[in-house]
């Protein structure tokens, strides 16, 4: 029985992934995405506001970086649940003969294995903007990449099982995504905000995330790791929750 539950949920994980490697456009943007923001953003700020982050502004904008595409990414691979329900699928799954917490966390599984090879590519870029990673931060990196994945995953699916429509998912997901990547410390230094900034910024879990990145590079950060990943945690597991919750009752 249980052989059967990881069965289907490997079966939505595989179909995801399959997808995403024949989608051009999906392969290309997960290329573009951090060229543009560290050669471009990076680049461009460097000689406004690197003096005022302590370090490189490409390095320091790096973490951000990570987050960034795993923000969007985890975003847009829920999408798929929409469009899923467009075309029925989503209707067969729901009855097939298993469990439907084997079918959310299927979902969220997939999305967040897409969501991380686009995050470990960002990763990938390290050398791009001089910085030299070790096999110890390496791993640190997409150790912490891969639980982000996973938290930010869960909010797209939370999201994305309350639309109806891609029209009203887009406006909604760009509403929530780039107040948390902007209020997360990748773009600025968080201790030079208002207090009402520094607020949301301390209530906002992609700080949390941009912070544990940063504890991975050896760089400046604000909160203790075990406070990230605390916080990162519990963010991935109340947003697991809800979708589990949310599901149930459709």
């Amino acid at each position: 029985m249980i052989g059967h539950e990881v069965e289907a949920a490997w079966g939505l994980v595989w179909r995801d992934l399959l997808r995403f490697a024949r989608d051009r456009s999906q392969v290309l943007g997960s290329l573009a995405r951090p060229i543009l923001w560290l050669v471009l953003m990076g680049q461009g700020m460097r000689a406004t506001v690197g003096g005022a982050v302590g370090l490189d502004y490409q390095h320091f904008v790096f973490g951000g970086a990570i987050v960034m595409s795993v923000l969007f990414s985890g975003m847009f691979q829920s999408v798929s649940i929409i469009w899923d329900r467009e075309f029925g699928f989503l209707k067969e799954i729901l009855v097939a003969p298993v469990s439907r917490v084997t079918i959310v966390l299927g979902k969220i599984l997939s999305g967040a294995a897409v969501t991380f090879l686009q995050g470990a590519v960002t990763v990938a870029f390290a050398p791009l903007v001089g910085l030299r990673i070790g096999p110890v931060q390496a791993a640190a990196l997409l150790g912490a990449t891969a639980l982000l994945s996973l938290a930010f995953t869960a909010l797209g699916v939370v999201i994305a099982a309350r639309m109806e429509s891609f029209e009203g998912f887009g406006i909604i997901s760009n509403f929530v995504v780039l107040p948390l990547y902007f209020l997360s410390g990748g773009v600025f230094p968080v201790d030079r905000v208002p207090r009402w900034m520094g607020l949301l910024i301390h209530l906002n879990p992609a700080a949390y995330g941009v912070d544990l990145l940063r504890h991975a590079l050896g760089q400046p950060t604000v909160f203790h790791v075990a406070a990230d990943l605390g916080v990162i945690a519990a963010f991935g597991t109340a947003m697991v929750g809800a979708s589990l919750l949310w599901f149930r009752r459709d």
